[in-house]
């Protein structure tokens, strides 16, 4: 059986466990009572970032001498989280900004800067549902919590639809007013959606 270390220390089982998913399931049943998750794992060296897929659930331990598992606070991290997506509007807003000065300016690379600025917009909705979604497993539900969250993605949906169909029209002037005009506050407000995730982490 493979030597699993948890932060470094020896993990005792009590039983032989002999796939990676059996070492998982065992693991966040513990970790869960604590208020921990494991964020990273590796099987001699070797980085697994898909540590909780199917596939590797099914892993033969007997092919590997050491798991190293690296576990943390779920509400620490939980915390870091929603407070680098706050980190991350400002920049947000002033590149709604530029992307539509970009366009309007008829600027080369301003097609590239809708599409960097989109795939942000996309990445901070998925890094706040997962927070919502965080809290909600390490802290329990709390009544209505999801409701600012569910409203505020679908908000910002609505925004990058109408961005994509002034796009697909080739209305560039009227995709930047859009730009302005929705976008931006939407984004600007969205420190109203990470503050209540921020509350129950920190509870």
């Amino acid at each position: 059986m493979a030597h699993c270390l948890v932060n470094e220390t020896l993990e005792p089982f009590d039983f032989s466990p002999e796939t990676w998913g059996q070492v998982l399931t065992t693991l966040d049943r513990t970790l869960d009572a604590e208020r921990r998750v494991v964020t990273a794992v590796r099987f001699d060296g070797v980085d697994q970032p898909s540590f909780r897929s199917e596939d590797l659930a099914a892993a033969d331990l007997s092919q590997v001498a050491r798991v190293d598992i690296d576990v943390e606070d779920a509400a620490a991290l939980l915390a870091a989280a929603v407070e680098a997506a706050g980190d991350s509007l400002s920049c947000l807003v002033a590149g709604v900004g530029m992307t539509a000065a970009a366009l309007r300016s008829g600027a080369s690379d301003a097609q590239a800067e809708l599409v960097a600025l989109v795939t942000a917009v996309q990445a901070l909705v998925t890094l706040t549902a997962a927070a919502a979604t965080a809290a909600s497993l390490s802290m329990g539900e709390a009544h209505g919590a999801d409701a600012p969250v569910v409203a505020a993605c679908a908000g910002l949906e609505t925004a990058l639809r109408g961005l994509v169909a002034h796009q697909a029209d080739g209305h560039w002037t009227a995709l930047a007013d859009a730009l302005d005009a929705d976008l931006a506050p939407a984004l600007a407000s969205w420190h109203d959606v990470l503050e209540p995730i921020r509350e129950r982490a920190q509870a």
